[in-house]
């Protein structure tokens, strides 16, 4: 058995084909539970926490996101926990989706032990990404500190693409732990780990397809919500012009982005999590078939 990169990278879309419905109650349960989550930061931190929440953008950067958790203090801490357990809700519900089709009890959603434990390995899989740059980019800056000219110079540029060699490699070689721990009811990195022995180009050029077909969904949704605002605006504005006509469509069009945001930000996280769970069903499909991960 290997992993197809191509099926798998198609498989966000193939579930979107086959349960629209499934995926537009997904898209409801991001639509009720986010602005709930974002009425809960604004209570629990406050004006001052939300300046500081602001003033950090939006950077994936781990380092960066537990430097904001330490300025923020325990708040944020039980904020950053409910968020990852709602991602792990929807992830859970997208990886049953592809394993166990036939469990379609509330649209796949559910509250228990696997999303716990993919709650866990998001945690995992942040710690490791802390580890795999933290301590590599130490070395790289410590190395080119001892050098001068020119050779600092390269150490640093080899030493940060070797950096980001290394965590891709890692990230890659532990991308199917989230599928691995829902089939098996146990988190398992060691038995993760080895799945993808063999398997690494396959899961990065799977994963290269997936990531160009997740751009492809907000250029989408600011499309559809352009147009949106556009038809509004035409029925709004019957016998406006100029400036009241513009600034109408600005309005509808934000409007338009701000209730569209969740259903397309449901539609990536499909996309990014269905493909490593078909990468893991090609793996596995005979003991799947058999019922041995039941």
């Amino acid at each position: 058995m290997s992993v197809r990169p191509v099926d798998a990278a198609l498989e966000g879309l193939q579930t979107m084909r086959r349960r629209p419905l499934t995926v537009l109650a997904w898209a409801g349960f991001s639509l009720v539970m986010l602005p709930i989550l974002g009425l809960l930061v604004k209570i629990g931190l406050g004006d001052e926490g939300r300046q500081v929440l602001a003033g950090r953008g939006s950077s994936a950067d781990p380092r960066e996101l537990l430097d904001l958790v330490m300025s923020l203090g325990g708040v944020m801490v039980l904020l950053v926990a409910l968020a990852l357990l709602l991602g792990a809700v929807l992830q859970a519900a997208i990886i049953r989706s592809v394993l166990e089709p036939n469990n379609d009890r509330f649209a796949y959603l559910r509250l228990g032990k696997e999303e716990i434990q993919l709650l866990i390995v998001s945690l995992i899989t942040w710690a490791t990404a802390l580890l795999c740059t933290i301590i590599p980019s130490g070395v790289v800056v410590l190395g080119s500190s001892l050098l001068s000219g020119a050779a600092a110079a390269w150490f640093a540029f080899l030493g940060a693409l070797s950096v980001i060699g290394f965590s891709l490699w890692v990230a890659v070689r532990l991308s199917l732990l989230g599928p691995h721990a829902f089939s098996h009811h146990h988190i398992d990195i060691r038995a993760a780990w080895i799945q993808t022995h063999g398997q690494f180009w396959r899961l990065l050029g799977m994963f290269v397809l997936t990531i160009a077909i997740w751009i492809l969904v907000p250029l989408l949704g600011a499309a559809v919500a352009g147009v949106i605002g556009q038809s509004l605006t035409a029925v709004v504005n019957l016998g406006a012009s100029g400036l009241a006509a513009s600034n109408s469509w600005l309005i509808l069009t934000l409007l338009a982005n701000l209730l569209l945001a969740p259903i397309f930000l449901t539609l990536q996280t499909v996309i990014l999590v269905a493909a490593p769970a078909r990468a893991f069903a090609q793996l596995n499909q005979d003991e799947i078939d058999a019922g041995l991960h039941a």
